[in-house]
């Protein structure tokens, strides 16, 4: 994560030097992208960028942050459904307005798809799945915890395959669909 110096820095420089590390990891990968490059192009010194970041790494993973707070801010927070057939329209709307942001920000896509995914479920994840379990969609005599992490995992699983087929709104409506089902599947009563 940045350096307390980077905090010093005025916003706009913040946001100018994040977008330009943005572009390089999206379009060159981690490993690929140079921070040479990458302070060049921001027009700043690399020792500028070591008192900035202890390094690629550090800067990535700064990157990535953001990223992933951009996508929390696309999706909101969860907001909450009082039937079965509104929890499932929320999260066909989440993952509508997710893709429009995709689609408009490619090197976000670019980079999501090389982010670790987080191992922790988001706070909208817990807000959506509780309210699945409260409305009695989801069977948690196995384990609410286990069926939780699985939850995520199927979402993650899905993200990763669908991030690079997503060409348009329509493919984008067939994954959300298709994860409906996988979910629909997992949580279901045996």
């Amino acid at each position: 994560m940045p350096l307390p110096r980077f905090q010093r820095l005025p916003p706009a420089a913040q946001a100018a030097f994040i977008e330009v590390a943005r572009d390089h990891f999206a379009r060159d990968g981690r490993d690929g992208a140079s921070l040479n490059r990458i302070v060049e192009d921001a027009g700043i010194s690399k020792s500028s960028a070591y008192h900035y970041f202890d390094g690629k790494d550090d800067l990535f993973v700064a990157v990535a942050a953001d990223t992933l707070t951009r996508i929390a801010a696309v999706l909101g927070p969860w907001p909450g459904a009082d039937s079965e057939a509104e929890l499932w329209d929320r999260f066909h709307d989440a993952s509508a307005r997710l893709t429009e942001f995709l689609l408009a920000h490619p090197e976000h896509r670019a980079l999501l798809e090389r982010i670790d995914t987080p191992s922790e479920p988001s706070p909208w994840l817990r807000a959506f799945f509780a309210n699945a379990v409260a409305l009695g969609l989801v069977d948690t005599a196995p384990n609410a915890q286990l069926l939780e992490g699985a939850t995520l995992a199927v979402l993650q699983a899905t993200d990763q395959w669908a991030l690079p087929r997503l060409s348009n709104p329509d493919a984008a409506q067939a994954v959300s669909a298709a994860t409906e089902a996988l979910l629909r599947r997992l949580w279901r009563s045996a």
